[in-house]
């Protein structure tokens, strides 16, 4: 017998889990339970530019540079991180 892994929830975390799954164990047979019906909705009505933007950049200033859009989102909304 086959081994499977079942995710509940189809959104952006439920998907990257079910590509990452089936890329490391290529015979595991992977399912992904949404309840609505359709994946990845939320990520595709959120962009705008203003989701998932960070990338190891810890300076507003130089963040909002690198961003296509919504620089005055990163540059107003966003307050310094704090990096150790």
């Amino acid at each position: 017998m086959s081994k499977r892994l079942i995710i509940v929830g189809g959104g952006a975390a439920g998907i990257f889990c079910a590509v990452n799954a089936a890329r490391r164990a290529p015979g595991l047979k992977v399912m992904v339970l949404e309840k609505t019906g359709k994946l990845l909705s939320k990520v595709k009505v959120s962009g705008g530019g203003r989701c998932n933007v960070t990338h190891a950049c810890f300076d507003i200033g130089e963040m909002a540079e690198e961003v296509s859009q919504g620089r005055a989102f990163c540059a107003e909304g966003l307050s310094p991180m704090v990096h150790e």
